[in-house]
């Protein structure tokens, strides 16, 4: 009798063994595949967090380091502010992924002609002053007016590209723009009667040196001006804080008028090449203290954001490891069961002359033909299994992540405007799976080997005997 003949009786003659099989390849393959969409919906939602906090990477001080450092070594108070230096990181703007490049510095100013923009708080009295919060300057430091924010392009600033801050008259500071320009707020341009193609006159904080400035553009944010540290020191309000280019800034601001900047944020081609980008720009600026700065890229909101789906894909692939050992063992046993209450038939096939391939081929394509049966079951029921899965383990990860409060917000503290704009970003919490080609052909290769394996080593041990040996054997 033809051996696939065989294997097709074979199948229906052991109906319950067949039965036991087929409910453990499709628990198998269930699983299997369950963890393989997992893993496959948790990097389609990490690649859409990642679009959606944007290409963009931070070169800056990382604050967080510092305050650690110093309350350690028992100092108080804020670290003072490093900048960086242009010749140590000018490599980085160079690399493949580099977008665009925008350099920011900062500085503050005081005017003899333009007043700035106050609140009640900021009009009262000094006595009225003195209470917690309030800002002092050191002795023989002016009190600033106006923050200045030195920039490479105003386009390039993350506030201006998500909206938040808009040129409403004139135009943007960019690469293009005149020498001595500057952007200021549309409510301090009205309060002072100023428009655009004025001039204003400042004079730095820090070196007492003035500079005049024609006004291009007229801007306005929508960012929230209630925070208690903006009362307290007016120059930090948004409407007065102004935009110049950092040659400006340098040329006024600093001693020797060379360009140093606090941070900069480098704008990727691609959002997946972040993690290359920070490994080539700490070999391309190796002159840098990386102990001191750190290439933030919203670090701390992705990992909020997909923290809790991490974790579900880890215990998924955790899954599917465990399941296809468990389960080849449990089925390796199966059938070595089975092969050895099939002895005395083996043993007579191979005394009339059957091969020992065509007895293992029989093996497994009764093995294979059950299993393709557990596949097509595992195939209709795999989407609802697995997003019953997602929900559960994803609903258990955000419970937990929710318990805990992430602090590293790289500026501002716990209760700062870091921690404040980490708090307003919302984890995902959920996530949906999809059985596509892919991963139908991960299941198949794993469910395969499973099978393959599962056959192979019970009935190797068995026909490796003469027929002899098979009959007169007793277990």
């Amino acid at each position: 009798m033809n051996f696939l003949k065989r294997a097709g009786k074979s199948i229906i003659a052991r109906k319950g063994k067949t039965l036991i099989m087929l409910i453990i390849l499709t628990v198998i393959g269930s699983l299997v595949l369950s963890g393989f969409a997992i893993q496959a919906a948790a990097k389609n939602a990490g690649e859409e967090a990642r679009k959606e906090l944007g290409a963009t990477v931070t070169l800056q001080v990382d604050r967080q380091k510092q305050m650690q450092e110093r309350q350690a070594s028992g100092e108080r108070g804020r670290p003072e502010q490093q900048a960086i230096s242009l010749k140590e990181i000018e490599a980085v703007a160079n690399l493949s992924e580099v977008k665009s490049v925008n350099y920011l510095s900062q500085a503050t100013a005081t005017s003899s002609s333009v007043d700035p923009v106050t609140s009640e708080s900021t009009e009262t009295s000094d006595s009225e002053q003195k209470g917690p919060g309030t800002m002092e300057m050191p002795e023989g430091m002016t009190t600033p007016d106006f923050s200045l924010n030195g920039v490479t392009s105003m386009e390039l600033i993350n506030a201006y590209t998500e909206g938040t801050l808009t040129v409403v008259e004139g135009e943007a500071l960019t690469t293009d723009s005149p020498e001595n320009s500057v952007v200021i707020d549309e409510n301090l341009a009205s309060e002072n009667d100023l428009k655009v193609g004025d001039t204003i006159k400042l004079k730095a904080t820090t070196t007492k040196q003035s500079q005049k400035l024609t006004i291009i553009g007229l801007s306005s944010s929508t960012e929230a001006t209630s925070d208690a540290g903006f009362q307290a020191a007016g120059f930090m309000d948004p409407m007065n804080q102004m935009y110049v280019s950092n040659d400006t800034l340098a040329d006024f601001a600093t001693e020797d008028g060379e360009v140093s900047v606090s941070s900069v944020v480098y704008t990727l081609k691609d959002p997946a090449t972040i993690a290359t980008f920070k490994k080539e720009a700490q070999l391309a600026a190796s002159d840098l203290d990386w102990d001191t700065y750190m290439l933030d890229a919203n670090d701390a909101a992705y990992q909020k954001m997909v923290g809790p789906i991490e974790q579900v894909a880890s215990f998924s692939k955790s899954v599917v490891y465990l399941v296809s050992i468990a389960g080849g063992l449990i089925l390796a046993l199966l059938i070595l069961l089975s092969v050895r209450e099939r002895r005395k038939e083996m043993g007579i096939l191979l005394a009339m002359g059957e091969k020992r391939s065509k007895l293992m081929g029989q093996l497994l394509i009764e093995t294979f033909a059950v299993a393709a049966f557990a596949f097509l079951i595992t195939y209709a029921t795999g989407g609802m299994t697995s997003q019953f899965m997602t929900d559960q383990l994803l609903s258990r990860e955000v419970t937990e992540a929710t318990s805990t409060v992430a602090t590293q917000t790289g500026f501002g503290g716990p209760g700062g405007p870091g921690q404040q704009m980490l708090n307003s970003i919302p984890q995902i919490t959920e996530m949906t799976t999809n059985i596509d080609w892919v991963t139908l052909i991960q299941v198949m290769e794993i469910g395969s080997l499973i099978v393959f394996l599962s056959v192979l080593f019970p009935s190797v041990a068995l026909l490796r005997m003469n027929p002899k040996e098979i009959l007169l054997r007793e277990d």
